[in-house]
């Protein structure tokens, strides 16, 4: 083999190896984040009961329903409102018995179930980032 086939082969070789890698790197920048339905579930509680934990002691309960990693979930509530922003996502708020105050729920658009309505007792599966106004959950999912 002469040394102009050699130089061939390692520049296909690494042209290859580039074009995986690059392929590669695609799929996971484009691959999403998943919704919590696809997690497994770390707390279960009530829309008050959420809102009485971060009333009591924010950073416990940040510690407890937020964590140092993504967890999943599940609060259970009445139904206060359901706000659609457009072609955005979906808020839907848990009434939590306090009127300055709610579990806010985003889901994408078109997954909140058409039977859902103000004073339907639901239950969401959520991810906790804290607490602002509201308790808030992202990337939700119903559960049955």
């Amino acid at each position: 083999m002469t040394q102009a086939m050699k130089t061939r082969t390692l520049i296909i070789a690494a042209a290859v190896i580039a074009v995986l890698a690059g392929a590669y790197a695609w799929t996971e920048y484009d691959r999403g984040l998943a919704d919590a339905g696809a997690m497994a579930v770390a707390e279960r509680v009530t829309a008050a009961e959420l809102l009485a934990a971060f009333r009591a002691d924010e950073t416990a309960a940040t510690a407890r329903f937020v964590g140092t990693t993504e967890q999943a979930m599940e609060v259970t509530g009445p139904v206060r409102a359901i706000e659609p922003q457009g072609a955005g996502p979906v808020n839907v708020l848990l009434d939590t018995g306090d009127d300055m105050a709610a579990v806010l729920c985003e889901f994408a658009p078109g997954t909140v179930p058409d039977q859902w309505a103000p004073g339907t007792s639901v239950t969401v599966a959520g991810i906790c980032t804290g607490m602002l106004m509201d308790v808030v959950l992202v990337r939700c999912v119903p559960v049955e």
